[in-house]
């Protein structure tokens, strides 16, 4: 007779930031139940900065006191942009880099390294300067997408 394999059930909540807080007290529930000591269904939550903030609401203690681990990702730098733009411009067929390095510079500096950020500011940057009829992305188009954008 072969082993049994045993399946880890986990759930993932991606974007918990974005949660209502009574959704917190609704998981902390879940988490209470354990076998073995260890959680019946461990929770992994993703999300923004302010997932953190809302972790630290009075409501939320009796699930942010089950975190065993916290993680933060750290936006990406300037060599790390570059190369995710000339990707995503790969991507699309683009053998060409159509964002000059004071555009790329504005794109990390304005999102603040994270990707999420970065597309919506060179998807914008690309219309505007589109929109100018110019063959390459500068400062200024990112400039204008920020101020579309955010």
């Amino acid at each position: 007779m072969g082993a049994v394999k045993l399946l880890q059930v986990n759930l993932v909540v991606d974007e918990a930031s974005l949660m209502r807080l009574e959704v917190f007290a609704e998981l902390h529930t879940i988490c209470q139940f354990e076998k073995d000591s260890k959680p019946y269904l461990p929770i992994i939550l993703a999300g923004q900065n302010n997932l953190i903030d809302k972790l630290s609401y009075r409501s939320s203690q009796p699930l942010a006191s089950r975190v065993v681990a916290r993680s933060h990702l750290q936006g990406t730098d300037l060599a790390g942009m570059q190369d995710y733009l000339k990707h995503h411009l790969a991507i699309a067929g683009i053998k060409h880099n159509l964002f000059d390095q004071n555009a790329i510079t504005a794109i990390q500096q304005g999102s603040g390294g994270l990707f999420r950020k970065a597309n919506h500011l060179a998807r914008g940057a690309l219309i505007a300067a589109a929109d100018q009829q110019s063959t390459q992305v500068n400062a200024e188009h990112v400039r204008l997408a920020a101020t579309e954008i955010f």
